[in-house]
């Protein structure tokens, strides 16, 4: 009878060191590897900076225009004149879904960035067709009106986002692939 309660207590000791072990290693590596494994792009943050600054400011259909065009070379102002037109077209192909278009930006690989506002992730109740559809539509009227284009990013409120309704990845740059599948 002893060596039971016995076996029991050391068997009890043994689960509790283990427990704490494990519980020290995680908090552990938690802290020493929180830094290494975090995702940041200078363009999300410059996204996240020009939002606060604008938060206090509406923006209605006078809206000023998202990119300035003083101080700028040819090359430049005939860039600044196609994101100009860019942003026209996508103001237009959203118009039905009641998006903002809080900002366009193209790097230099050619990938052009539109930032939406989150009202489509939260009001799109379409199927997987549809959502191919409003992606594939966006691609098409970009392609043709910046020179250079090579893919496309969509970002909701300054954020990466995952998909619009659920059905399309869109966390990775959407190629010429999306529009070729419609």
């Amino acid at each position: 009878m002893r060596k039971t309660k016995r076996n029991n207590r050391v068997s009890r000791l043994y689960v509790l060191a283990l427990v704490a072990a494990f519980a020290t290693s995680m908090g552990a590596s938690y802290f020493l590897l929180k830094g290494k494994f975090v995702f940041d792009t200078s363009f999300i943050t410059e996204i996240a900076s020009r939002q606060a600054k604008t938060a206090a400011k509406t923006r209605g259909p006078e809206a000023p225009r998202l990119y300035e065009s003083a101080g700028r070379n040819d090359a430049e102002s005939a860039r600044t004149a196609s994101l100009a037109a860019t942003e026209d077209i996508i103001k237009k192909y959203l118009k039905p879904y009641g998006v903002r278009l809080l900002d366009l930006y193209v790097d230099r690989d050619g990938v052009v960035y539109i930032d939406l506002g989150d009202e489509l992730k939260k009001n799109f109740r379409g199927d997987a067709s549809e959502e191919l559809g409003l992606i594939a539509g966006l691609y098409r009227s970009v392609g043709p009106a910046i020179p250079g284009f090579t893919a496309l990013k969509i970002l909701m409120e300054g954020h990466e986002a995952d998909t619009l309704g659920g059905h399309i990845d869109i966390s990775k740059p959407i190629g010429k692939e999306i529009a070729e599948d419609i």
